[in-house]
């Protein structure tokens, strides 16, 4: 199986690895809205609570990915229970250096659901289901621009998008290896305590089966908005990928 991290070159999937040692990793659920006060999914409310579980407790993400190390050779991955191979860009190297960061990493408060920050990363789901394009760049622009129909972020602002249909840890463990990244934004962004807020939309996408898009901010202040009126309209918008991997970060 292959996944894509937004504007990624294609690597196989590195999220397939993280299945070992995770018996209570959670399995991709539907898409299907369930009520809530932020109007979440059940699937994006894996996600954050997840990525909330990483930022709380570093040193125990780091043990998840410990456990990889005899399922590699070389830049190959063999995961339990699966009669393919995967082969990564940097191979344990990225697991390793993931680890370190991990082992180092001070824990740091949860990311609070924001609507506006949700409804953005909506807008690009959306439109990439219906495009099939990936990456960061969307008809409005990149996500600077996509956030300001919903309101004003403060702070840092950043996205990190995966495709693919992986479990809210398989997604996660992805983007903290930032496998052929070599600044491991995905890693550095989702444990970063600059950021304070976010919002996730999961959605279908026609080539990868799915996708799910981050975004963080320090802060946000949301606006009303008519949400007819901010769903793209541009079906051929322009899509240049300008980072690296499959089912990553942005």
């Amino acid at each position: 199986m292959k996944v894509r991290l937004a504007g990624g070159v294609f690597i196989l999937a590195l999220a397939c690895l993280f299945a070992i040692s995770t018996t209570n990793s959670q399995t991709t659920k539907s898409q299907s809205k369930k009520p809530s006060a932020d109007s979440l999914s059940e699937s994006e409310h894996a996600l954050l609570d997840e990525i909330n579980q990483a930022r709380a407790n570093p040193q125990l993400y780091a043990s998840y990915l410990e456990n990889m190390k005899p399922l590699f050779s070389g830049k190959q991955y063999t995961a339990q229970g699966r009669n393919v191979a995967l082969i990564t860009e940097e191979g344990w190297a990225a697991v390793e250096d993931a680890i370190k960061f991990l082992r180092a990493a001070k824990p740091c408060g949860p990311l609070n659901p924001s609507r506006g920050l949700s409804l953005a990363a909506q807008t690009h789901v959306k439109e990439q289901s219906g495009t099939g394009m990936t990456g960061h760049q969307g008809s409005s622009g990149m996500i600077e621009d996509r956030v300001r129909p919903f309101g004003k972020w403060q702070g840092d602002i950043g996205e990190n998008i995966t495709y693919g249909n992986d479990s809210a840890r398989e997604r996660l463990l992805t983007w903290l290896i930032d496998d052929g990244v070599p600044t491991r934004g995905h890693r550095i962004r989702v444990l970063s305590s600059t950021y304070k807020v976010a919002g996730i939309s999961c959605g279908a996408h026609p080539e990868f089966g799915g996708v799910c898009v981050l975004t963080l901010a320090g802060g946000f202040v949301d606006v009303p908005v008519d949400l007819k009126a901010s769903s793209p309209t541009n079906k051929n918008a322009n899509n240049t990928p300008n980072t690296k991997l499959k089912a990553r970060k942005m």
